[in-house]
């Protein structure tokens, strides 16, 4: 009992440290766990960013296995592209400028945004999604699911809205596609998986990669370091009390935690990445080297203009 109930041994007026602690921690656990299930919704996928606009026989060829059910490799892969360009709607109102994100694939992966009515277009047919600042701009209204717009001389059936302070516009497109969506890549070597990909279906190496499931990992243990905190307290506070206990129980108890630690080691070894990882322990550079393959990863993501707004992580 005294073990359990720790912070009872002390002071009343010390007690509200540990009260006040414990609902913060909690607090913070509500917020993480809906911070994680908003990035598993936006980085799902393994982004490529190339530097060339692909050619439609390319994209055709790769996506016509997966289309008929037939691909084996495991990864199967959306593209899309943005560009400016105007957008009239049903009623003769024209909007200049709109940002037409033009896609091959699932929609899903290329723009995961949260929809305010409808859903996003499916894989064949005419549709087209709004964001809510397009659709008043063409028909004053957001619910416009229903209705046509036209771009660059196709009807698309307006089938979702969702939520922008620019104009935005999704549809299907054959042309302009500039960066893909990858899923089923390797969590332990996406670079050299997402590589080596490219290098099968006949694309070239991508300028730039964003690394979503990696993304995800961390959130992951972000998520659980509230728990972290609270078990590494309790564990300091029975460290604490056995230091008062008789020698013996006081070094049994210590044995214990030192048992179940290397127990634990090979089970938490195992959970990493292999991208996190070194070949080598001794390897001291490696640290150095990951960190600077980071920020090589986000200046060239940063130097491709035609996608300097990723719409889908709004």
């Amino acid at each position: 009992m005294t073990i359990l109930n720790y912070p009872a041994l002390l002071p009343a007026p010390r007690r509200w440290p540990w009260v006040v602690s414990l609902v913060l921690l909690a607090l913070l656990q509500v917020l993480l766990w809906g911070w994680r299930q908003e990035q598993y919704r936006l980085y799902a996928t393994t982004g490529l960013r190339f530097s060339e606009v692909l050619s439609e026989e390319t994209v055709q060829e790769i996506l016509e296995p997966e289309e008929d059910q037939t691909d084996t490799s495991g990864i199967s892969a959306s593209f899309w592209g943005q560009q400016l360009g105007s957008v009239q709607g049903a009623g003769g109102r024209k909007a200049e400028n709109v940002v037409c994100i033009g896609y091959r694939g699932d929609a899903r992966d290329c723009l995961p945004v949260r929809y305010q009515a409808g859903g996003a277009p499916g894989l064949l047919g005419k549709e087209c999604a709004l964001s809510a600042a397009l659709a008043e701009a063409l028909f004053g209204s957001t619910d416009v699911v229903g209705l046509s717009v036209t771009w660059q001389e196709q009807i698309y059936t307006v089938c979702g809205v969702f939520a922008a302070t620019d104009c935005v516009l999704l549809a299907p497109c054959r042309d302009h596609l500039t960066a893909a969506e990858l899923r089923g890549v390797s969590a332990d070597a996406p670079k050299e998986d997402a590589e080596q990909w490219c290098l099968a279906v006949g694309l070239p190496t991508p300028q730039a990669i964003v690394y979503g499931p990696q993304r995800l990992w961390l959130a992951d243990c972000l998520c659980w370091a509230p728990l972290w905190i609270l078990g590494l307290g309790w564990l300091g506070c029975l460290f604490h009390l056995s230091l008062a206990w008789p020698g013996l129980l006081r070094w049994l108890f210590w044995f214990a935690l030192a048992l179940v630690f290397a127990l634990l080691l090979p089970l938490l070894l195992q959970a990493l990445p292999g991208w996190l990882v070194p070949a080598r322990w001794s390897d001291i550079s490696f640290w150095e080297q990951l960190w600077q393959k980071i920020g090589e990863g986000r200046r060239a993501l940063a130097e491709t203009p035609q996608l300097w707004r990723d719409y889908g992580r709004l």
